[in-house]
C-alpha cells in the first residue's frame, strides 16, 4: 500500500478500487499487528496461571482507558478537520505538543496506581504503569499520519511496535521471568510505535498552540470523545469479570478476548480509511451519498469474517494456550459473534459522525455498552467467563440498533460534517 500525496485528502470521491485497496493496506498491516499481538499474548499465557493473566490484562485495560479518557476525541476531530482542509496539519501537530505535559503526567499517575493495587508484583505494576502513556502516544502520532493519508507509514509503525512488544516477551519467558513477558511487552509495544510515527512525522513546523485554542478544539472534540470513550468501555470487560468471579475466570476471558483483535481489524481499518474518505466529498450531498453507500456494502461484507472465525476458535485456542484455558475456545465463538455486528457498526458510526452527529453516536455507543457491561458483571457472576462473553454480544446488538437510526437520521436530514476551525488564542506559556 503507498501513500497518498499530500494533497490527498483535498480531493473530493475516488474509485471503488483505490478505497477498497486502503481499506486492504489498513486492513492486512492491522490483522499481522492483532496476530503478533495475539501470539505476544499466547506466549504471556503459557507462562502464568490464568489467574495472573487476568491480573495483567485488568491493569493493561485500565491503562489503556485512561489513555482515551485523556484524549477526548481531540485525534479523531483533527484527523478529520485537517482531512478536509478545515485545519493545516502543522496547526493540528502544535494543538497535540501543546496538550502532551499534562496529558502524559496525568497518565503516569494514574497508570501506576492502579497498577500498584492490581499487579501481581512490583516489576510489573511499574511497567504496566506506562501502558496509558505509550497508548496515548501511539494513537496521536497514528491519527497525525491519517490525517495526511499516509496510511502506509502509520501501519509499519504499529507493525513494529507489536513486533518489537513480541520479542520482549519471548526474550522474558526464555529467560524465566514469565511474570514479566506480557507486563513488558505490552506498554513497550506502544512506546515503539509512537515513537517510529514520531520519526514519519518529521519535525514540528510549528510553536505550541494557544491554550484558548486547545480548549476551542476539545469543546468541538466532544462527540468524539465520547463516542471513542463508550468504545473504549468495552476494555474495563476483564475487570468487571475479575469483579464477578475472580482473577481465574477473568484469565479465562482475557485470553479468548485478547486472541479476538484480529476479527476486529476489518472493522477498525474501515474506520480508519473511511473516515477521512467521506469528509473529502465535503459539503457536496451527491458525492457523499454515494461514497456512503459504498461504504455501507464494504461493511456487509467484511462482517462474514469473524463468522468463520467463530467456527474455529473452540477447538484451535485450547491447542495454542493449553488444556487449562479450553473455556476460553468458547468465549471465543462467542465473542466473534459480537467482532461481526462491530464490523457493521462502524459504517454507521463513520457517516453519522461525518454528518456532524457526534454526539448521536457517542449516546448510542455509551448506551449499547453500559447495558453490555453491566450484563457483562451479572452474568459472569452466574456462569463465569463463557456466560460474561455474551454481554459483549448484547451490548453491540443494542449499538446496532442505535447507530442505524442515528445514521439514517442524518442522511434524511442532510446535514453535512462541515465544522469551522477554531479561532486561535493567547499563546500558551
Amino acid at each position: 500500500m503507498t501513500d497518498a500525496g499530500p494533497d490527498s485528502g483535498r480531493r473530493p470521491g475516488g474509485t471503488l478500487s483505490l478505497f477498497l485497496g486502503r481499506i486492504g493496506g489498513v486492513a492486512g498491516a492491522l490483522v499481522v499487528g492483532q496476530l503478533v499481538l495475539g501470539v505476544t499474548y499466547v506466549v504471556g499465557a503459557r507462562s502464568i496461571a490464568p489467574a495472573t493473566l487476568g491480573l495483567v490484562a485488568t491493569c493493561a485495560a485500565i491503562g489503556q482507558v485512561a489513555a482515551v479518557v485523556v484524549d477526548l476525541g481531540l485525534i479523531n476531530y483533527l484527523v478529520r478537520e485537517t482531512a478536509a482542509g478545515r485545519v493545516e496539519e502543522t496547526r493540528a501537530r502544535a494543538v497535540v505538543a501543546a496538550k502532551r505535559p499534562w496529558a502524559l503526567v496525568l497518565l503516569l499517575v494514574v497508570g501506576l496506581a492502579s497498577s500498584l493495587a492490581l499487579a501481581p508484583d512490583l516489576p510489573s505494576a511499574v511497567l504496566l504503569a506506562f501502558v496509558g502513556v505509550g497508548v496515548w502516544e501511539a494513537q496521536n502520532a497514528n491519527g497525525l499520519l491519517r490525517a495526511r493519508e499516509r496510511f502506509a507509514r502509520a501501519s509499519t509503525g504499529q507493525l513494529v511496535g507489536r513486533v518489537g512488544g513480541l520479542v520482549i516477551a519471548v526474550v522474558l519467558a526464555l529467560v524465566g521471568t514469565g511474570t514479566l513477558a506480557l507486563a513488558a511487552a505490552l506498554p513497550a509495544s506502544f512506546l515503539l510505535e509512537a515513537l517510529l510515527d514520531r520519526v514519519f512525522l518529521g519535525p514540528a513546523g510549528e510553536r505550541r498552540r494557544r491554550l484558548s485554542e486547545l480548549v476551542g478544539h476539545h469543546r468541538e472534540a466532544l462527540g468524539f470523545g465520547l463516542a471513542n470513550l463508550a468504545a473504549s468501555a468495552q476494555q474495563l470487560d476483564t475487570p468487571l469479570v475479575t469483579a464477578g468471579a475472580g482473577a481465574f475466570q477473568a484469565g479465562l476471558y482475557a485470553a479468548g478476548g485478547r486472541l479476538l483483535g484480529p476479527l476486529t481489524f476489518l472493522a477498525n481499518s474501515l474506520g480508519l480509511v473511511a473516515s477521512p474518505w467521506l469528509a473529502r466529498a465535503g459539503a457536496d450531498e451527491a458525492a457523499l451519498r454515494g461514497e456512503e453507500r459504498r461504504v455501507l456494502r464494504v461493511g456487509a461484507a467484511l462482517c462474514l469474517a469473524p463468522l468463520v472465525a467463530a467456527v474455529a476458535g473452540p477447538p484451535l485456542i485450547p491447542l495454542l494456550l493449553g488444556p487449562e484455558y479450553a473455556r476460553s475456545g468458547t468465549v471465543f465463538a462467542i465473542l466473534a459473534v459480537g467482532a461481526a455486528v462491530v464490523t457493521l457498526n462502524q459504517p454507521f458510526a463513520v457517516i453519522a459522525q461525518n454528518r456532524g452527529r457526534q454526539r448521536a453516536v457517542a449516546v448510542g455507543i455509551a448506551t449499547g455498552l453500559t447495558i453490555g457491561l453491566l450484563a457483562t458483571l451479572v452474568l459472569s457472576w452466574w456462569g463465569g467467563a463463557v456466560w460474561a462473553a455474551v454481554g459483549y454480544v448484547i451490548s453491540q446488538i443494542v449499538i446496532f440498533v442505535l447507530l442505524g437510526l442515528a445514521a439514517r437520521r442524518a442522511r434524511r436530514d442532510g446535514t453535512g460534517g462541515v465544522t469551522p476551525a477554531v479561532p486561535e488564542g493567547p499563546e500558551i506559556s
